[in-house]
């Protein structure tokens, strides 16, 4: 399965203007003149392709991206797809821009184009439950920022540090060692490890209560007894209380979103009314005619300029309304979840507060003590039982994850292979083959080597990302300024050289200053994209008006 970029749109409504960039399967080039080519937006077309697919990319500060809309049309196998994104509001079109799905979340947003990728990244969250990855992390072996030629050591996206020690997790999962299986075994043997641990706690207090029921029967007297019980009775009345408190404030702040909600939805319909009409009154200015009074009207420019702000800032308080009436949404489904909790719990209190007071003196008595105890041990049986079967299970288990560590070593063994490869011949001899033995391993080089070695280790990746996980999905390889420091020519040429033979396979978008065909062999097909532009000035107004109609109608979808 391979994922092609195939338009990317840059739009800044309030600003008028917008960029348009078009690539094609196989090598794609961005360049700009080698004299003077410098701050011509090649990063920021680099960084917006997989920043529109979800990941968070390092925007230079004077890029303002929460103004921006991001739109992308892609190919999953043969498949078209146009992608939205607005500050943290995603949409997922058909290729005939039938909305599939929205979303808020960026995790969320990764779960739901697992539908069409069947990938996604899962890591143990820092409570050390199993989950889906946000999107950067499917992509972080297919891309390099230009400031971030870092070795093996992931930075081109950021807020990355939200999994604890994420490096070797990511690698292996996308190198088909920690696949689904592997992770469901994890997830498996934390669960069991978990109720095992709730067993020896309930083993523990089983242990207690026996212990306490054994004095009262040795000869307790009966009042001792009923002020025990009525401390517990106590208790569980405490807890009910607090259930019924949270219950309360649940549904109330229930019935508060749900308030923001129909409110919101009010206001996007508002919007929506005052957008229409602004177009209705600029058709019947371009025949020259009042909308008011239906006078003839000789100069309506500055009637139309009046209308053409109120459609431009319809547009991005309909992206807030719409990210509001998400979030509305996805907090109404938790605090729902949270309130059924809540009645399960209201229900658990009220069967253990059955026995009621017209029953103490009977549970008291010494039959009843005795009947308690007999219960007591025979649960207490069945909890050691169930530790039993929880060591059985978690040994069953650990052998099975044990066995991934053979498929590590296959990997590592040509992980050592490559990069020995790569080092002979890009003369990285800072780099100590003692270093590739292990993947984890750090690669880092100084100098002019830094970006070589960063893009050899990348490159290794994907070939063994090729080698062992062969059903994998196939990215887009973006590589953005690799021969951004000093070195000589014969390095540079046989930098692209390596770049363009080992990526061959798939889509692969450089960009390069002072880009000259000489530097590829001449049987591969280039497509070239050159910036022209002036410096800082990406985007322009003549693009905004050709493709404004594609922001208005992905903006108003829902």
């Amino acid at each position: 399965m391979r994922l092609i970029f195939r338009e990317l749109f840059i739009f800044s409504p309030s600003e008028k203007k917008a960029k348009k960039v078009e690539f094609t399967d196989g090598i794609n080039i961005i360049t700009s003149s080698q004299e003077d080519g410098t701050d011509r937006g090649k990063s920021v077309i680099m960084r917006s392709l997989y920043h529109t697919m979800g990941a968070e990319g390092c925007f230079e500060k004077n890029w303002e991206g929460k103004d921006k809309v991001y739109v992308l049309k892609i190919d999953i196998d043969g498949i078209g797809y146009y992608i939205y994104r607005s500050a943290e509001l995603f949409k997922f079109f058909s290729e005939n821009k039938e909305v599939l799905f929205t979303s808020v979340s960026s995790r969320e947003l990764s779960e739901k184009l697992k539908r069409y990728t069947n990938f996604a990244v899962q890591l143990p969250n820092r409570s050390e439950k199993l989950e889906v990855t946000p999107p950067a992390y499917n992509y972080l072996p297919f891309y390099i920022d230009q400031d971030h030629y870092e070795g093996n050591n992931y930075a081109a996206f950021k807020n990355l540090g939200q999994y604890v020690g994420f490096r070797e997790n990511v690698l292996f999962y996308h190198l088909g060692v920690y696949n689904e299986e592997y992770f469901e075994l994890v997830h498996s043997r934390d669960e069991i490890k978990e109720k095992k641990a709730q067993s020896e706690s309930q083993l523990e207090i089983f242990k207690a209560m026996i212990e306490g029921l054994d004095k009262k029967l040795a000869g307790v007297s009966v009042s001792s007894s009923y002020e025990a019980l009525r401390k517990d009775v106590a208790i569980y009345q405490k807890e009910y209380a607090e259930v019924l408190d949270k219950l309360s404030k649940s549904k109330k702040k229930l019935i508060d979103l749900r308030n923001h909600l129909y409110e919101t939805e009010q206001m996007l319909k508002e919007i929506e009314d005052v957008s229409k009409e602004s177009e209705k009154k600029i058709k019947k200015l371009r025949k020259h005619i009042c909308p008011e009074c239906r006078t003839e009207l000789a100069d309506t420019i500055q009637l139309k300029s009046k209308n053409y702000n109120l459609i431009e800032d319809a547009i991005l308080i309909k992206n807030d309304l719409q990210i509001s009436l998400l979030e509305y949404q996805r907090q109404i489904e938790k605090e729902e979840k949270m309130y059924k909790e809540l009645l399960e719990q209201m229900s658990a209190y009220e069967k253990k507060l059955k026995i009621n007071n017209e029953k103490t003196d009977d549970v008291l008595r010494q039959k009843g003590l005795s009947e308690l105890r007999d219960e007591v041990v025979s649960e207490q049986i069945e909890v050691i039982d169930a530790i039993e079967t929880a060591k059985a299970e978690l040994k069953a288990v650990g052998t099975k994850i044990n066995a991934y560590g053979t498929k590590k070593k296959r990997v590592e063994a040509q992980y050592y292979e490559h990069m020995m490869t790569a080092r002979t011949q890009f003369g990285l001899n800072e780099l100590s083959p003692d270093s590739f033995k292990k993947i984890t391993n750090s690669v880092n080089a100084s100098g002019s080597n830094k970006n070589i070695a960063t893009i050899v280790w990348y490159i290794t990746i994907l070939e063994l990302r090729k080698m062992f996980n062969k059903e994998a999905i196939e990215f887009p390889v973006v590589f953005d300024s690799p021969n951004n420091v000093e070195t000589d020519n014969q390095k540079k040429y046989g930098l692209v050289q390596y770049i363009t033979n080992k990526c061959d396979s798939g889509q692969l978008i450089l960009s390069l200053l002072g880009f000259n065909e000489k530097d590829i062999e001449p049987d591969k097909q280039v497509h070239i994209i050159t910036l022209t532009n002036d410096k800082y000035k990406l985007l322009d107004s003549e693009s905004y008006e050709l493709y404004k109609d594609l922001l208005d109608e992905l903006c108003d979808a829902s």
